[in-house]
């Protein structure tokens, strides 16, 4: 590989660690990879000048950085004061990552950033598979995920998503690799991709890929031949699926460890061979194409043969089901009811469309968005807006809904910002269709769209990053060979920023966590030193303060962390959680004062008492 396009592939297979640290979810993840982005742009700018942007390519980078600084202007009216830095500090890293794209990626080089991404993608895949079907070497699926695949990402509906992404990716390049040792190590991950997604059990995951699908094959300008390449590999990981499927240990829970250990084994020797038979296709697909000279007559009739039976299948199924408007409002009773019972076997669970509790949530954002259209009530705020008026007592942190949850917290203009950024890669599908992996990049990019309309995708750096990246290659594809001029100051500028805030932001939350473990562990004097350290990096937050009190109380200074507690409640009143934890420690009408805030702030509390 020519060392120039290095660069481009590990930014691609920079999504690895992001991914595998539960998905980039927490907030000390956001640091190191804002400082990596950040850095990465800053210095490959100053190093070498990128080719000019479009004006496309600057719309993305400029609302991202946009929607940033609204969600940063917003700490000036939010109800969740704590909670605001934080999702700028997320958000940033996204500008920053947008700044590298432009700063590293070249338009010979796309190529090479999303077969990155796709390695990248792959590798993650690969290991969460592992991670079921070796559980004596791993641990034992976790249980608060019903036993749906989710590491190492963390949320199973993401990871299974992840895997939607690298499938996409993989149908291009098998089709348009040149050598065939590249089409090789691109068509045997594909069984590791369908069975992950699978054993996630998504409903959410499968229809993005559904709809990824529809993209790909609508974008490519070599559609016979993609779907000629497709075929036989979709064959041989259909086949994998459907063995996985039929396993009992692994797709029932309550399977004793030694029964899914031995599935998983047994699943594991099989999944070795359709790979083999996979990379295998890949190249003899290839060999074949060149031998067999389709007329062009051929190909138009098959495209019309392909769309005719998309149409008898559409309508046998209305023949079946009834009319459009009959299978919408089937559709919407089996949203809005609950989960089928899956009676231990999760296979059931994929044959329903229930929102499993979206539309309550939706609510609650959409009553956000009507308090205060314009702004919503800060970025951050949901989760305090459902704890204040949920339906029922299950914890929620996010809307499960990108473009909702943003209108609630930040209203008009912040949704307005971001589709700016989104849309921007969209709009230059019809010139960047030329280039070979262009449709692969774009289904996978609205398959992350598409999903993240209905979960919170968003929170998962990591997940968003790959996107990111598929949408980048897309933007990148419409350069001019001409250096970029003053254009050079925006991923140098814009990745030192992003540098210094996400280094800021890292030291505090790095104390944060540090003092967090220190309280788990009993080590309650460095848990006060790592408390008082994230207070010097953390002023703003109230998180600083509650862990000072936990310390405190260990300590065994109740008045003191009395005393901390409040500091916290001034700077974040509407915490209920900060209230409950001043019941705790108090007495008499203090106490009754408290519990009076947690009921105001969470009416269904189900203790009512605040132990």
């Amino acid at each position: 590989m020519d060392a120039g396009r290095l660069p481009a592939v590990f930014l691609g297979l920079a999504v690895v660690p992001v991914l595998a640290a539960n998905g980039g979810f927490f907030a000390t993840t956001w640091g190191w990879a804002g400082l990596a982005a950040g850095g990465a742009a800053a210095v490959a700018a100053s190093v070498r000048a990128p080719s000019r942007p479009s004006r496309l390519e600057l719309a993305f980078i400029g609302g991202l950085t946009a929607f940033a600084a609204w969600l940063a202007l917003s700490d000036l009216w939010t109800e969740a004061p704590t909670q605001t830095p934080l999702e700028v500090e997320r958000t940033i890293v996204y500008a920053g990552a947008a700044a590298a794209i432009l700063a590293v990626v070249r338009r010979r080089n796309v190529t090479s950033l999303l077969v990155g991404v796709f390695a990248g993608v792959a590798a993650v895949c690969a290991y969460a598979l592992a991670t079921r079907l070796f559980p004596d070497h791993f641990g034992a699926p976790d249980t608060f995920s019903g036993l749906r695949l989710s590491r190492p990402v963390g949320y199973w509906n993401a990871l299974g998503l992840v895997a939607v992404m690298g499938i996409l990716l993989a149908l291009p390049i098998v089709a348009r690799a040149q050598g065939w040792v590249a089409r090789a190590l691109a068509a045997a991950p594909l069984p590791i991709l369908l069975t992950t997604l699978y054993f996630t059990f998504s409903r959410g995951a499968w229809l993005a890929f559904g709809v990824g699908l529809v993209v790909l094959f609508a974008a490519d300008t070599r559609r016979l031949q993609l779907l000629a390449t497709s075929a036989p590999l979709a064959l041989v990981a259909a086949i994998t699926v459907l063995q996985a499927s039929g396993s009992h240990a692994l797709t029932h829970t309550g399977a004793s460890a030694s029964a899914a250990a031995h599935a998983g084994h047994r699943l594991a020797a099989i999944v070795v061979i359709a790979c083999l038979v996979s990379a295998y296709a890949g190249v003899a697909v290839r060999s074949l194409e060149r031998a067999v000279n389709v007329p062009r007559r051929a190909a138009a009739a098959a495209g019309w043969a392909a769309l005719a039976a998309v149409a008898l299948g559409l309508v046998a199924v209305f023949v079946h089901y009834g009319s459009p408007v009959a299978l919408a409002h089937r559709a919407y009773h089996s949203i809005e009811s609950n989960p089928p019972a899956t009676r231990g076997d999760l296979n059931n669970r994929l044959f329903s469309l229930s929102s499993n509790g979206r539309l309550a949530q939706w609510r609650v954002a959409v009553h956000m968005f009507e308090r205060k259209p314009l702004t919503g009530l800060g970025a951050g705020s949901y989760e305090q807006e459902w704890y204040l008026h949920r339906p029922g007592t299950w914890k929620v942190q996010d809307a499960h809904s990108l473009y909702v949850e943003t209108l609630g917290e930040s209203g008009i203009v912040g949704l307005l910002l971001l589709a700016a950024a989104l849309v921007a890669p969209l709009l230059c599908v019809r010139r960047a269709r030329r280039e070979p992996l262009a449709a692969g990049a774009l289904a996978a990019y609205v398959a992350y769209l598409a999903h993240a309309a209905v979960d919170w995708d968003w929170e998962l750096t990591g997940v968003t990053l790959v996107a990111l990246l598929c949408g980048g290659a897309l933007l990148a594809t419409q350069r001019s060979d001409a250096r970029a001029g003053r254009l050079r100051l925006v991923p140098i500028v814009l990745g030192l920023v992003v540098a210094l805030a996400s280094f800021g932001g890292l030291v505090g939350n790095l104390a944060l966590s540090a003092s967090a473990k220190a309280v788990n562990a009993g080590n309650w004097n460095h848990a006060l030193k790592e408390a008082q350290r994230a207070q010097s990096w953390a002023p703003w937050s109230a998180t600083p303060w509650q862990r000072l009190a936990e310390a405190e109380l260990g300590l065994g200074d109740r008045t003191a962390a009395l005393a901390s507690y409040r500091t916290a409640t001034s700077k974040s009143p509407d915490d209920w959680r900060l209230w409950r934890e001043i019941a705790n420690v108090t007495t008499g009408p203090a106490r009754a004062e408290a519990l009076a805030q947690v009921r105001r702030l969470d009416p269904l509390d189900p203790t009512g008492s605040g132990n």
